[in-house]
């Protein structure tokens, strides 16, 4: 596996961080990978291993507010429709190397919610695979209830820089105590984000849900069955609603909900090779 990291310019000329793992030889596919809200992009590379393995390059760039691509400002999402142009700088970017490659999009939680919405903007995408996506958010077990409730009212116009505490509980993402000693003592995820952040995800949530009939393109929905972060009854109820002929929903009994580092990910990766290679 090789690997690279550099910059590329993002909405508004904003230079953001990237970084890509690659196969040692010839590459079957591209794909962009969109991570978890409070991560960054290095939670891939144990996708990345598997996925160049079998002929596939992976690329992720941090989101904005995210680890090397905070601006100044840690935990603020000013704009989810700015990520949205940044996707499309970013396989920009991406093409002058792919050339005429396919390039899939992968996301996980809310990065599965990111790459929803760019589907059903970009009908064309040759499809996505998603983990356990953020279409239902149990926010009072991440943020003060009184918080969570204010969310969609006064408080997102009013004060929408305020720092809130997030407290994800780091033993509902994975099974993996190696992976888990690890994310426990990651310094770089973050511990608050902007109500303005909050307010985003509220709003996209809401869009994706009410715009589902427009999603046309292949699609892979992977759902961690024992899920304490995102309501899987809603991700289930919206892959029922999804218009393509061409979706598939697997949920994984027991596991938590960082599928891609769970104890059991052998199987949730081959599941997501065999969809690739029929989507080539």
């Amino acid at each position: 596996m090789k690997y690279q990291s550099g910059n590329f310019e993002g909405r508004e000329l904003k230079n953001l961080f990237y970084q890509c793992w690659l196969p040692e030889s010839n590459v079957k596919a591209y794909i962009v990978a969109i991570h978890d809200l409070a991560t960054d992009s290095d939670r891939f590379e144990i996708l990345a291993e598997f996925l160049t393995e079998n002929g596939y390059a992976l690329y992720s760039f941090d989101l904005r507010g995210h680890r090397r691509n905070t601006g100044g400002f840690p935990g603020n999402i000013d704009s989810m429709d700015h990520i949205q142009k940044d996707i499309i700088l970013f396989m920009d970017h991406i093409r002058t190397s792919a050339e005429d490659k396919t390039i899939f999009l992968m996301g996980h939680s809310l990065g599965g919610l990111i790459s929803i919405i760019y589907a059903i903007d970009h009908p064309g995408l040759p499809g996505i695979v998603v983990s356990s996506p953020t279409l239902g958010l149990f926010l009072e077990s991440m943020v003060d209830k009184k918080i969570a409730k204010k969310l969609a009212g006064s408080v997102s116009k009013l004060a929408p820089n305020k720092l809130i505490k997030i407290n994800i509980d780091q033993n509902q993402l994975t099974s993996d105590l190696k992976i888990l000693r690890k994310q426990i003592a990651d310094k770089n995820k973050l511990e608050t984000i902007t109500v303005k952040t909050l307010a985003e995800i509220n709003s996209a949530m809401k869009w994706a849900i009410d715009n589902v009939s427009n999603l046309t393109c292949p699609i892979l929905i992977q759902q961690a069955g024992n899920d304490k972060l995102v309501d899987k009854e809603k991700n289930k109820n919206f892959f029922k609603t999804i218009k393509s002929e061409d979706k598939t929903y697997k949920e994984y009994d027991g596991f938590l909900h960082d599928l891609w580092n769970e104890k059991g990910r052998a199987q949730v990766f081959q599941d997501v090779y065999i969809w690739l290679e029929k989507h080539l």
